[in-house]
């Protein structure tokens, strides 16, 4: 439904605008998936989001505007990727698989088993492995975006009645509770966190950074991920 406010010509305007911002939105959630999805798809569903945003949209405060417009841009991606099934139970079976054969290979070589043995033992390519790994690592990241949206929806659904709400005030208090939260992991998944969503490190260079396999890695992320969740919904 298009807005009663604002003419065609002002929609048209409004949208062009931030198409960049959608495509800077997708290729920062990019980086945390499979090589194998295609950033245009994530653009596409971002773009539709942009749309319905912008069709909601009554306040003329730009910051307030551009805040929601983000939320509404990453919502609309981040459900395209739950339609994917990233929590499926099938993901979970293979997530216990690797933590199995990575648990039995260490009592059998006595130190951390390297991508290529994990692989092999498991039957499929490292590619596979590094996929399948990257898949569950997103499903934890879909599982804390969902906790972030939980705490900012009142914000998100008083934004187009134009409700004077704060949106840096809000924005300060989850990144402190995210901070506190990050404080709370063991040392190792503190370190995991920071470099990947802090640096942005690829996988690649925090392995050689921690001196261990990029499966490692992706387990270590997988274990912050979801002790995160943990934390931070106990916080909000």
């Amino acid at each position: 439904m298009k807005n009663p406010y604002r003419s065609e010509a002002e929609r048209e305007e409004l949208i062009l605008k931030y198409l960049p911002l959608v495509k800077a939105i997708a290729v920062n959630i990019k980086k945390h998936l499979p090589e194998d999805l295609d950033l245009r798809d994530l653009i596409s569903y971002g773009i539709i989001g942009l749309i319905k945003a912008v069709d909601n949209l009554i306040t003329e405060d730009q910051k307030k505007a551009e805040a929601y417009i983000k939320l509404r841009v990453k919502g609309a991606i981040y459900d395209y990727l739950r339609s994917l099934d990233f929590g499926s139970r099938q993901l979970r079976k293979r997530e216990r698989e690797i933590k199995e054969v990575v648990e039995r290979l260490k009592g059998k070589l006595g130190r951390e088993p390297t991508d290529e043995e994990i692989a092999k033992e498991l039957g499929i390519s490292t590619q596979e492995l590094f996929r399948t790994l990257d898949k569950i690592n997103f499903s934890y990241i879909l599982s804390l975006e969902e906790v972030f949206r939980d705490f900012t929806r009142d914000y998100s659904e008083l934004m187009p009645s134009s409700v004077n709400v704060e949106e840096e005030v809000i924005k300060r208090e989850l990144a402190e509770k995210v901070k506190k939260a990050v404080s709370k992991l063991p040392d190792r998944e503190k370190l995991v966190i920071q470099l990947i969503f802090y640096e942005e490190l690829p996988a690649r260079e925090v392995a050689k950074v921690l001196g261990t396999s990029i499966s490692r890695v992706s387990q270590l992320k997988a274990k912050a991920l979801k002790h995160l969740r943990e934390i931070i919904s106990n916080l909000l």
